[in-house]
């Protein structure tokens, strides 16, 4: 619980940095830096704290991700327990999808070859 509660505390203590500085430098401004430079320009950029529109969306997907993974666990548990009942070494038959429904077809009688007459 202690470690926990000093967790929180670390946290919250390193997020209370809401602003830095930083400098745009390079002929036109495109190269950032967290030191001055000559050319540069001191900027301040501010942390982006979530909504609370935007936290709630996060929790409701986060709820709903827990659920499928409840999901999921609780089929491979099934699959498992299936395995765990079977005989060793005995793997079941595929069934077929889809009964044939061709028939077989009677083979056709060779011929008989005509002996010829000599005249």
């Amino acid at each position: 619980m202690r470690a926990a509660l000093a967790f929180a505390i670390l946290v919250l203590a390193s997020s209370a940095a809401d602003a830095q500085r930083i400098w745009r430098c390079g002929p036109d401004g495109r190269v950032l830096q967290d030191r001055p430079c000559d050319d540069g320009q001191a900027l301040v950029v501010r942390e982006d704290t979530p909504s609370a529109e935007d936290t709630a969306a996060a929790r409701e997907v986060a709820r709903r991700e827990r659920a499928h993974a409840d999901q999921l666990r609780a089929e491979r548990q099934a699959r498992e327990r299936e395995a765990a009942a079977a005989p060793a070494g005995f793997v079941e038959p595929e069934k077929p999808a889809v009964k044939s429904v061709l028939k077989k077809t009677p083979k056709a009688k060779p011929k008989k070859a005509k002996k010829k007459r000599p005249d």
